[in-house]
């Protein structure tokens, strides 16, 4: 901008230059006129005079009267634009004027008069000799007056011709100098703005698509600059919530999971190794695992977790090791609230695992299951680098799941453990009343039986109607005994407390309506408790089957497979059958769900039915 003021300043100053040395030119120029015309008008005083003096042509001396006047009248005009124009000529042209007056005045109107009075006179040569002395000195003053004044006039046009030079010279050094700047300045907002507003855009573009890594070089120092540190900045937040936003959608996954876990109600020991798997995959570290803590403050590993390409080292120190000082554990004992600890000095026994397996940072937080310290959950990096330090808030919401689950299992263990004792409590009371009935009623009865048979045979042919009394009396107390050993064998079955569970099922398959085949793969005794279960349900089974199914034949098959009894109950009946409108298979169900096992019931319309029991055998 100072050099497009400058350039335009120097040229105004050289146009102002030109346009003042071609008014001077001008002007001159028109001094230079008046000086000619005024030579010319009193030139032409003498040439009329002389010419009237040669032929005595009065017609000759017309226009002379009027040649005077414009000859005064151009003088006067001279002086004014020499006065105006150039005050160095001004004094010459004063005399210029002031002669030319004269020579009017006192010679060619005085001659002119002459002429007219006695024109044979006037007419001498000495009258025209006279004439030429007085216009000669007029002339030469004229003569260098005009001289100087076309010099005056060539120096100012040459001055105007260098003012013009320079104009343009100055005019082409600004538009070539304006170009170059054009160029200059063209070439500096593609480097400091275009190109990089391009890769800006062409960048924004990049992360609009959702490669939030990308970033722009910040190499501008203007405007641009920010705009670029700025775009850094709004996409280095966008990367983070991104992250932030897969951490959560991880972790609420993995809660969702174990919800659904819990919800069904799997195995503690299920539950516990899918805590540990969620929490050490969210938490990206290499280990975690889940520890009970015993009254003598032993740690016990319940469920763990190894990273996929980790060293298979869990559980530690062979899953038991004492909660010493200078611990994780030993300061979750202490204080209640999560802790984390560098392995490098420490000096307990997992601390000594943990340094010789490389595991840098330990981070652990309280299991609190009523109101109680059950345990703690822990995480093991062998990265340099500490946990983030959200570590133990992300701890705290597994653990509060967790809690929940353990909390929920004992819950229902205490309940299993209850129901299992009332039946086990029935069970017995049904044994007893079973025994007391053998050893007392049915004994009496049938003593009593006997006797009155005796008495029957001692009475004499003639008494026959008391004869027949007494049979009818016989009759009636079989039928009371048969009814008691019928109440006896439905308090608990004698064929199982006699013969074992294979013959009573077998037994079952005998008397049952609809054919039953019998398939028992039991390799082992089981518990009175399972095995009262297994024939009840067997019982109630065929019963059904019997009623409702209009079944061919049953199969009945009990096997034992990884330490869960399976019981499987088939027909190929009609199907169809709804275990909700019958109570005797919610007997079962309570049954056999105190014992910590399952029934199911499979019963498509026109596909048969199949009961399906598991129970988990105790080692």
């Amino acid at each position: 901008m100072l050099l497009a003021i400058g350039a335009y300043v120097l040229l105004f100053s050289v146009i102002m230059d030109l346009r003042d040395s071609a008014s001077l030119a001008n002007r001159s120029k028109t001094v230079l006129s008046s000086a000619n015309r005024l030579e010319r008008l009193v030139t032409d005083l003498e040439t009329d005079v002389r010419g009237f003096i040669i032929t005595g042509d009065r017609r000759l001396l017309a226009p002379v009267t009027d040649a005077q006047g414009q000859a005064v009248e151009e003088g006067r005009r001279l002086e004014r634009l020499t006065a105006r124009s150039d005050p160095a000529q001004a004094g010459q042209a004063r005399r210029i004027v002031s002669d030319a007056e004269a020579y009017v005045r006192d010679y060619s109107i005085p001659l002119l008069a002459a002429i007219r009075q006695q024109p044979a006179s006037a007419r001498a040569l000495a009258t025209i000799a006279e004439g030429e002395q007085r216009l000669q000195p007029l002339r030469d003053e004229l003569d260098r007056f005009m001289t100087a004044q076309r010099a005056l006039v060539q120096t100012h046009e040459d001055r105007s011709s260098t003012d013009a030079a320079r104009a343009t010279a100055i005019a082409a050094a600004g538009a070539c100098g304006a170009l170059l700047l054009l160029l200059l300045f063209s070439g500096y907002l593609t480097r400091a703005i275009l190109r990089p507003v391009r890769r800006t855009a062409a960048i924004a573009g990049d992360l609009a698509g959702g490669d939030l890594s990308v970033r722009i070089p910040e190499v501008s120092h203007n405007d641009v600059g920010v705009l670029e540190r700025t775009f850094n900045v709004m996409a280095g937040s966008l990367e983070a919530d991104r992250r932030q936003l897969r951490r959560v959608v991880a972790e609420q996954g993995a809660l969702r999971r174990i919800a659904t876990l819990i919800a069904r109600g799997v195995s503690p020991a299920e539950i516990f190794t899918a805590v540990a798997s969620e929490l050490g995959r969210v938490q990206d570290m290499q280990y975690a695992v889940i520890n009970r803590f015993d009254p003598a403050l032993i740690a016990t590993s319940v469920g763990y977790w190894t990273a996929s390409g980790a060293a298979n080292i869990l559980p530690p120190v062979n899953g038991r090791w004492p909660v010493e000082e200078e611990s994780v554990a030993a300061r979750i004992v202490r204080t209640g609230r999560p802790a984390r600890m560098n392995t490098d000095t420490a000096t307990s026994t997992i601390g000594v695992w943990s340094r010789l397996h490389g595991i840098r940072y330990v981070v652990g937080c309280p299991i609190t299951v009523g109101g109680h310290l059950w345990g703690m959950i822990a995480v093991f990096s062998r990265s340099d680098r500490p946990p983030p330090e959200h570590t133990e808030d992300r701890l705290m919401r597994f653990v509060e799941l967790l809690a929940t689950a353990i909390a929920n299992a004992e819950n229902r263990n205490e309940l299993l453990a209850s129901s299992a004792r009332i039946v086990a409590a029935t069970d017995e009371a049904r044994r007893r009343i079973e025994r007391s009935l053998n050893t007392g009623p049915q004994r009496r009865l049938t003593a009593l039986g006997e006797e009155l048979r005796h008495t029957q045979a001692l009475i004499a042919p003639e008494h026959e109607q008391l004869r027949a009394q007494l049979a009818r009396t016989v009759q009636g107390v079989d039928s009371v005994l048969d009814d008691l050993r019928e109440i006896s064998h439905g308090l608990h079955p004698t064929a199982l407390s006699r013969s074992g569970l294979r013959r009573a099922l077998e037994a079952l398959s005998e008397r049952s309506e609809v054919p039953a085949r019998l398939d028992m793969r039991v390799d082992r005794p089981l518990p009175d408790h399972i095995q009262v279960a297994i024939y009840y349900t067997v019982s109630e089974a065929l019963t059904n089957v019997a009623k409702y199914s209009h079944a061919a034949v049953a199969h009945i098959a009990l096997t034992l497979e990884h330490g869960t009894l399976r019981l499987r109950v088939d027909d190929n009946g009609i199907g169809g059958a709804d275990p909700a409108r019958g109570s005797g298979l919610a007997g079962l169900k309570d049954r056999i769900e105190s014992l910590g096992g399952t029934i199911e019931v499979i019963s498509p319309a026109g596909g048969g039915t199949s009961l399906d029991v598991g129970i988990p055998m105790p080692s």
